[in-house]
């Protein structure tokens, strides 16, 4: 398997907008909010951390929803996510199983695709493919950037795989 890098690490969060606001203090910049299609109590936020690199953030979506008291909690680490090439993730599933690696059947949420597995610790990964890639040397931040723009003027809720493809189309 040929990893493109960490895509993010995405942490729960006792108040989004804190939680926001000292990570762009830290010189992140937020790309896009948008509701989790996982937990309809909570909310996530992609931030671009520079280069490739990006923080997920996952918190609740107003005062009284106490996801800190849900396992794993405030400040863990939900999942980590490794970038993988669309390719690799065609065939994910059967060079997993070969590799002798228990891991779900892909999920398409969004613009991205995902398969997830546990590593020895319990700790959950998660393959990450885009449903578009940028073209080489085009930085991922700017085509996010443009598929939120996308998303925005439609006045969707998500930023989804179309939203991404139109915005990697008008890239290259």
């Amino acid at each position: 398997m040929e990893l493109l890098g960490i895509g993010y690490p995405a942490i729960i969060c006792r108040d989004m907008a804190q939680s926001v606001e000292f990570y762009e203090k830290l010189g992140m910049t937020r790309l896009y909010a948008e509701p989790n299609r996982d937990d309809a109590e909570s909310v996530q936020a992609l931030l671009h951390a520079g280069g490739g690199s990006f923080l997920l953030l996952v918190g609740p979506t107003h005062e009284g929803v106490n996801i800190a008291e849900a396992s794993p909690g405030v400040g863990a680490m939900q999942y980590l996510a490794l970038r993988v090439s669309a390719a690799f993730m065609d065939e994910a599933y059967a060079r997993l199983a070969r590799a002798g690696l228990q891991a779900s059947e892909e999920i398409r949420r969004g613009y991205e695709r995902l398969v997830f597995l546990e590593d020895p610790n319990g700790v959950l990964v998660a393959l990450v493919a885009w449903a578009a890639e940028p073209p080489a040397g085009a930085p991922p931040a700017a085509a996010l950037a443009r598929a939120v723009a996308l998303r925005d003027a439609e006045g969707s809720p998500f930023v989804e795989a179309a939203h991404l493809r139109r915005a990697v189309a008008e890239e290259g």
